[in-house]
């Protein structure tokens, strides 16, 4: 059963073998492997449960339903967008399908002690085939990605289609809003129905876990704020639901994990809650084409340049290159100017192509609570990573003109429009120093609670395990010790189902 907040009308207590807290990939996987052993699970989250007819391909309506803050959440300098999806499906709901695994190098730097990459393998491989995830056919391949990958091939570049886990997609370009035609194989038509029929999964949406009680080295409750959507965000709750379990599971995100933990004054005797964020950032290079281009139409991501992406620890690029689209309002808001010459760029927009450069982060930052109800996301992009977007951004600008370019525009605020590359080679220092004058936007903030191999050093063991409790898992994006450089989400499916086996060992 899915119970949304009409079903709530009173304080009551509920009891379950295991409390998972957050419905995306993590969450849905753990209480999938739970629920299937048939141990009795109550998925609790913050965001509303949502059927196709409400994925409106709106933005102003699908945001403020799929995102925290309306998706205008950012670092405390107020320099990088950070995007955390929410609703049942976490943020499966917004993104693009695209799957690729946490490459086999950067494990082995993790020199996790008790867990291999074999065994992560297995884990991927059921998830895969469970989620349906194939290479994307060739009659799928928009016109943005097909330009996008001559001029790849042109300049002899690394590259690749993508794979994706969707079944039935009809091409609409609308994925970051929701699918309205249930083309993704995501966590709320995979999972959520198997949690749900299995008789042993409940999914309690628009309901924030406020903390967890402990006694001694055991969490005992959650206790949980049911708020009614349709009022503003800082409405008082609907009745609080106390939950009772065995286990609980931390599922929230990169973000809101590591803020419940501190909000619950779980022990932390070394302070690491929250304090190694990675945000895998990205900005965009736009280029302007003689064809009309519509970019927008399509599967939006499915070719990739890995030319400048390496895991090693002596690799000195560390970029990774995707197409993508941006619909109206979310392109108006990255073309500079105003008024009639932003009118005029608007105007190119079916010409447009995007290139995102996403970092593989070193520069790490720290989420804590800023008062009752705001976030604090401390990150400031170092200057390696700096010029590595630079990089990012002069090698997308290459891509694009050898596709066949007329102009290429760097968004700055005070914008780079150039005819040529080398025209773009009188500005390359300049791309070095994008943060401030660039939109950088973070869709993978993760690394914030993270597996090791020792509570001096990490906050999880491999088992997903809190260090200094008998009972509390995590099982999202904040487990990785690092950047992983990749999209998360499969990965995320996977720590999930880890997670969830080992916590049915236990309960």
């Amino acid at each position: 059963m899915i119970y949304t907040s009409d079903h709530f009308t009173k304080n009551e207590t509920l009891k379950c073998d295991v409390c998972i807290v957050g419905s995306g990939a993590g969450g849905a996987y753990a209480a999938h492997a739970l629920s299937s052993r048939g141990k009795s699970v109550i998925l609790v989250e913050s965001g509303s449960f949502h059927t196709l007819r409400d994925f409106s391909q709106r933005e102003e309506a699908m945001f403020p339903k799929l995102f925290y803050e309306a998706g205008n959440r950012r670092t405390s300098d107020r320099k990088i967008r950070v995007l955390h999806g929410k609703g049942v499906g976490g943020s499966t709901l917004h993104n693009v399908n695209l799957c690729k695994r946490i490459p086999e190098e950067l494990f082995a730097l993790w020199n996790l002690k008790g867990l291999s990459f074999a065994q992560l393998e297995a884990h991927y491989q059921e998830v895969e085939t469970l989620l349906g995830v194939k290479k994307i056919a060739e009659n799928q391949v928009n016109r943005a990605n097909t330009l996008f990958r001559a001029g790849t091939q042109k300049l002899g570049y690394k590259g690749a289609i993508l794979s994706h886990n969707r079944t039935g997609c009809v091409g609409s370009g609308f994925c970051e809003l929701g699918c309205s035609y249930d083309g993704k194989n995501n966590a709320l038509k995979v999972l959520i129905p198997k949690i749900v029929g299995s008789g042993k999964g409940r999914v309690l949406a628009d309901a924030k876990v406020t903390i967890f009680e402990m006694q001694g080295r055991r969490v005992v409750k959650a206790r949980v704020s049911i708020r009614d959507p349709r009022l503003p965000p800082d409405s008082p709750p609907k009745c609080e639901i106390t939950i009772e379990a065995n286990a609980f599971v931390s599922c929230a995100g990169g973000i809101e994990t590591p803020l419940l933990l501190q909000r619950s004054r779980i022990p932390d005797p070394f302070g690491l809650i929250g304090s190694k964020l990675f945000l895998h950032p990205g900005t965009a290079a736009l280029g302007f084409f003689e064809e009309k281009v519509e970019s927008w139409m399509g599967v939006p991501q499915s070719w990739e340049c890995t030319e400048f992406l390496g895991f090693g620890a002596r690799d000195a690029n560390r970029v990774w290159l995707i197409g993508g689209s941006a619909h109206p309002a979310g392109a108006a808001s990255i073309l500079p100017g105003f008024g009639s010459a932003h009118r005029e760029l608007m105007h190119q927009y079916p010409h447009i192509v995007p290139i995102s450069p996403m970092v593989h982060d070193q520069s790490c930052g720290r989420v804590s609570q800023d008062g009752e109800h705001r976030v604090k996301i401390d990150y400031e992009l170092n200057a390696k990573d700096q010029a590595q977007l630079g990089l990012g951004l002069f090698e997308s600008a290459k891509i694009l003109f050898a596709a066949g370019a007329r102009q290429v525009l760097i968004p700055f605020v005070s914008p780079i429009l150039v005819s040529s590359v080398d025209e773009l080679m009188m500005h390359r220092e300049r791309l070095n120093h994008c943060l401030g004058e660039t939109d950088i936007v973070s869709v993978h903030p993760m690394g914030s609670v993270w597996m090791g191999n020792s509570p001096e050093s990490s906050c999880l063991d491999v088992t997903g395990r809190y260090h200094h409790l008998d009972n509390l898992f995590v099982a999202d994006m904040s487990v990785y010790p690092t950047s992983i450089g990749v999209p998360p989400q499969i990965s995320t499916y996977a720590m999930g189902k880890l997670v969830g086996e080992n916590v049915a060992r236990m309960v």
